[in-house]
């Protein structure tokens, strides 16, 4: 099996917060990037699932400048197999409908039979992209998982609401979405980290899509 684990950049939640007054977009700058936590989480219900099942491939993917590639990278430490960055300086700004299209045309490229994503970002906060990122693809999506059990044709889930407690399922090729109940991310060990630096990565441009 391929999973496709999306992940993103982000400020540090606990650093300073400031907008640009020329463009109205964050200031990247002013706090330290990190991987968004959830991404962190997502890169771990992958890995769970190939920790028990040999041959499972992960792999972790974001759209980012080239200056994230060392957040790319953590995931590749943290025991994904491989990681694709989109690097475009033309995607500076994108919106969430650009940002869906791009990283539904990097999943077809790369093939998938499972996309892992957090369910929304600590810095936009959108809570829409993985939904996106299913329409795009036409494929079925499970969103704001809780519980997640990953099968070899099925992927199935809780989904806790105001209305209450779902169970749903869904026929492999999909797109899940998980919530901060799921475990924490492991720790990447110095061994990891320095094998991390041998695994590939590779950057794709617009063009390349």
């Amino acid at each position: 099996m391929k999973i496709v684990v999306l992940v993103k950049e982000v400020p540090d939640t606990y650093g300073e917060r400031q907008l640009s007054l020329e463009t109205g977009l964050a200031e990247r700058g002013a706090s330290d990037p990190v991987m968004d936590e959830i991404g962190e989480r997502a890169i771990e219900v992958a890995l769970s699932y190939a920790d028990k099942n040999a041959g499972t491939e992960v792999v972790v993917m974001s759209m980012a400048p080239q200056s994230a590639q060392a957040t790319v990278r953590k995931g590749l430490a943290m025991g994904a197999s491989s990681a694709v960055q989109v690097a475009d300086p033309a995607l500076a700004g994108a919106d969430l409908g650009l940002t869906a299209e791009v990283l539904a045309a990097a999943i077809k490229r790369a093939g998938a039979d499972l996309v892992i994503a957090g369910n929304q970002s600590t810095d936009g906060s959108g809570g829409v992209l993985p939904s996106m990122v299913a329409e795009r693809l036409g494929l079925p999506q499970l969103t704001f998982l809780s519980a997640v059990e990953i099968g070899a044709d099925t992927v199935q889930g809780t989904r806790t609401t105001d209305s209450g407690v779902f169970q749903v399922s869904a026929s492999l090729p999909a797109v899940i979405s998980i919530t901060e109940a799921l475990p924490d991310g492991r720790f990447p060990n110095f061994r990891s980290i320095m094998a991390a630096k041998k695994k590939p990565l590779e950057t794709v441009s617009l063009a390349d899509l």
